[in-house]
């Protein structure tokens, strides 16, 4: 089975309103050999570490380009997971989750 993040993450840098370089981070995916295609595909940043479960934004920007997606789509062997390795592993540590607008004030007051 392909596994896919079954939902977009709140940080997902697919999102629209995503400040980071896409084509930068792209291009670290792309098949150099064939333009327009992709040698390997996003990881899921809310999943465990190497665990193969692809971004969803990724999926759904380019599930037709690159090999893995296509294969997966004709055998119809997608499967779509609710993972967030993340979440799991603040709540067993009992850690507060992070959360973006707490550190952004904090660096805006300079602490």
């Amino acid at each position: 089975m392909f596994r896919v993040q079954k939902r977009m993450c709140q940080t997902c840098i697919y999102r629209s309103d995503s400040t980071l370089d896409l084509a930068r981070l792209e291009a670290a995916c792309a098949d150099r050999r064939m333009p327009g295609h992709f040698a390997k595909f996003r990881e899921c940043h809310h999943a465990k570490p190497r665990s193969g479960v692809c971004c969803r934004g990724f999926w759904e920007a380019h599930k037709d380009h690159f090999d893995a997606g296509q294969l997966a789509q004709r055998l119809k062997l997608v499967e779509f997971v609710d993972v967030d390795y993340l979440r799991d592993r603040n709540v067993t540590r009992g850690r507060r989750r992070w959360k973006a607008e707490s550190v952004n004030t904090k660096l805006s007051r300079g602490t």
